[in-house]
């Protein structure tokens, strides 16, 4: 039996069934065994991202940092502040293409795991004079807060959270993660922690029987490292998600799927430590928390929308027009090459995929950025 798995029954026998949370906790990041302990996420992973299928994506999004840079009077240094980087496909795009904003951005990742922050550097190259590592997202006696921006792209979907369903008494239990023949297996129990307790009484309010949701305890406590990390300036979160009560009703057998090195799965208990598990993010949520610790929420729309305030549209018009050009022109490689960067970036926005992906913007002491185009 794998050690991590040998771990997880361990836990269980010692100390009762554990909560959906403690369940992700351990095998999402056990320092040694955990999913994250031991793979990148992104290109050549078990999933990708949208700044791992093309570098256009990270060239987008600097004009919007550099919206945010002018919008606050081009300080120097302006800090973009990322937690869960994985490969540093984002942060390479962006700093490869800041221009004039280059000479005041810096970039700090936020990485718990060393051989991860490695990596990263060596993606980084001669742009890793820019950057600078730390374990904690909140400001430390060599990460003071600053002006900048706290970016979080695909990262609150693998947060831990607790899951509740909704009993056919119609009262609302936790799932909890058990042992049962020497495998593992879901019940339902008591709620784990009071906080849990709003979450319940909403649900209770608007699902029938059967249904679940997922909370997330952890957020309140991440944005207010978020908020602590920047003096002034941005909050930027991109994530798979929705606001209650849609995100909820949309999805009665909860939002918790896993992948693989075979693909998408629906069965968490399959291969813990093998696998991803991710449950989609709770806007409404993030929203309040936002609010609670000092941020003003101003944008929430999809990515394809984003992306075309970006300049999507000319960017992908402009490489068609590259693209036939180089065709008549008879460079029928170079012809190819483009045809298959504008296919990446049509699929930044594509529909059932990248393009329904959310965005959330805040403000912080900070005036709303406004993208010259």
């Amino acid at each position: 039996m794998r050690p991590l798995l040998e771990e997880v029954y361990e836990r269980i026998r010692a100390g009762g069934p554990l909560p959906y949370d403690a369940f992700m906790r351990l095998v999402l990041y056990h320092p040694d065994h955990g999913y994250y302990a031991t793979r990148v996420p992104g290109s050549g992973g078990d999933y990708g991202t949208s700044p791992s299928l093309t570098p256009w994506f990270g060239r987008l999004v600097a004009r919007e940092l550099s919206a945010m840079w002018d919008a606050v009077g081009r300080p120097d240094p302006f800090t973009v502040v990322e937690a869960g980087a994985g490969r540093a496909d984002l942060a390479a795009a962006v700093l490869e293409s800041a221009g004039d904003f280059g000479g005041a951005l810096r970039w700090r990742f936020v990485e718990r795991f060393g051989e991860i922050a490695d990596l990263q550097r060596r993606r980084l190259g001669a742009l890793a004079a820019s950057a600078e590592w730390s374990e904690q997202l909140g400001p430390g006696p060599h990460t003071p807060a600053g002006c900048g921006c706290v970016l979080a792209h695909e990262v609150l979907d693998n947060f831990p959270v607790h899951v509740l369903e909704v009993a056919p008494s119609g009262d609302v239990c936790e799932v909890y993660v058990g042992e049962e023949h020497g495998r593992l297996i879901e019940h339902l129990g008591p709620l784990s922690d009071p906080a849990l307790r709003s979450a319940a009484e909403a649900a209770r309010a608007t699902l029938s029987p059967g249904h679940r949701l997922e909370v997330n305890l952890d957020l309140d406590g991440w944005m207010g490292e978020a908020a602590a990390a920047v003096a002034r300036g941005y909050l930027l979160i991109v994530d798979y998600g929705d606001v209650e009560p849609d995100l909820w009703l949309r999805n009665p057998g909860g939002t918790m799927v896993t992948y693989g090195t075979d693909g998408f799965g629906e069965e968490p208990l399959t291969d813990p430590g093998l696998r991803d598990v991710t449950a989609e993010v709770n806007f409404s949520a993030v929203d309040r928390a936002a609010r609670r610790h000092g941020f003003e929420p101003q944008l929430y729309c999809s990515q394809r929308e984003w992306l075309a305030s970006l300049g999507h549209g000319a960017l992908a018009d402009s490489l068609e027009l590259a693209a036939d050009r180089a065709a008549a022109d008879g460079r029928h490689t170079d012809a190819m090459a483009i045809e298959a960067d504008l296919s990446e970036v049509r699929c930044l926005v594509g529909h059932l995929g990248y393009g329904d992906i959310r965005v959330f913007r805040a403000t912080k002491a900070a005036p709303v950025p406004v993208v010259a185009m």
